[in-house]
């Protein structure tokens, strides 16, 4: 009787351990409703460019800026962390969190690779620009990119800038081959400053980058970047007193807007991206300070003084160099690549105090 009772037992732990496996694995993501007068919180599957795509719309006013958030990458949809840290924005504007083609919520398991291109995420910001411009009946909308995304952000405002009122770049992307080869120099220096024999072996095996070629500049390959960006990480150089990305992998699969299922097409979605859009030409060999110089919008830049994924002093000096109705550059110090996860108080504060100036700085042109 005994036995049959530890049986029964056992194979109940059973069922309840697959059954709670098969409800966490498709589980439904939802977002908090805002119960404001006149706010708005929906989710949006909107066919961008005959690709089907994620876009979560939040605000407590929706006669507030429209704020768009470009994500990294490419394929590193940022959605569930920027609800996490940065959620006070929705106060002061209409954020649009969107994930991109095939990453986060968009991915498709059998994505055709050929569309991972630049100009076709360039096309999928234009269209979402001119949707949301005629949706919330504004002129103009304020526009953040972080990494990947920072580098379309640049192109968006100098294709259309009569659409941004303020493009925000957070660990701007400048230069291919220039960006990475001060990244790798920084981590060899401190691999060898921590005499750390395995960084070492494998930074000295790749070699340094010897063009702005993603897929060719360094001698093993892909293979060397990715070991590169592991010892970065590993290293101090993208993230302030973090060595990985536990905390944020916590809050993506913790997330109300993301199920664990997504957290799956997260990783799924970042390495299908990244691993085909180096083999298109217009991915590689970018020099955005040679090519890109004059603004008609304001450009502020934010960078992480610990940031040596997107150099912070190749951000200083492009900002040095450029001209724009307002620019500014501002560092954080307590920040890798990624201020707005690391720093998000500050973070949220400086976005808010660079929408005030905008605004004035509007009034008084328009007196």
């Amino acid at each position: 009787m005994n036995c049959r009772i530890s049986s029964i037992a056992h194979n109940m732990k059973k069922y309840f351990l697959l059954a709670s496996i098969v409800l966490v694995l498709g589980s439904c993501s939802s977002t908090k409703r805002i119960k404001t007068d006149n706010g708005i919180s929906e989710i949006n599957y909107l066919d961008i460019n005959g690709t089907e795509q994620y876009v979560l719309i939040r605000g407590e006013d929706k006669d507030n800026p429209v704020l768009l958030f470009l994500h990294g990458g490419p394929g590193a949809s940022a959605t569930a962390l920027l609800r996490k840290y940065n959620s006070e924005l929705e106060k002061y504007f209409t954020v649009v969190y969107w994930d991109q083609r095939n990453a986060g919520k968009s991915y498709k398991t059998k994505f055709p690779k050929e569309q991972i291109k630049v100009s076709l995420y360039n096309q999928d910001v234009d269209f979402l620009v001119s949707y949301l411009r005629k949706r919330f009946n504004k002129e103009k909308l304020f526009l953040v990119g972080h990494s990947w995304g920072s580098r379309l952000g640049i192109y968006a405002i100098d294709r259309n800038p009569e659409h941004f009122m303020a493009y925000v770049g957070i660990g701007q992307e400048l230069e291919a081959y220039r960006g990475e080869l001060l990244s790798y120099r920084y981590t060899l220096e401190r691999a060898k400053a921590l005499n750390h024999k395995k960084a070492l072996r494998d930074l000295n095996e790749s070699g340094a980058p010897q063009s702005g070629d993603f897929s060719t500049m360094y001698k093993n390959g892909f293979w060397g970047l990715v070991q590169q960006k592991h010892w970065l990480l590993k290293l101090g150089g993208e993230r302030y007193g973090k060595t990985n990305y536990s905390d944020w992998i916590s809050n993506i699969w913790f997330s109300r807007e993301y199920s664990f299922s997504d957290l799956i097409k997260y990783g799924k979605s970042s390495g299908f991206s990244a691993g085909n859009i180096i083999y298109d030409p217009d991915f590689n060999n970018y020099n955005i300070p040679k090519n890109y110089k004059e603004f008609e919008v304001p450009v502020f830049f934010i960078s992480g003084a610990h940031d040596y994924n997107t150099p912070w002093k190749l951000v200083e000096e492009y900002y040095a160099n450029i001209n724009a109705p307002i620019k500014e550059f501002i560092q954080f110090e307590k920040s890798g690549h990624s201020p707005c996860f690391e720093e998000p108080e500050r973070f949220n504060k400086e976005l808010i105090r660079i929408l005030s100036q905008v605004n004035t700085n509007s009034i008084i042109e328009n007196n």
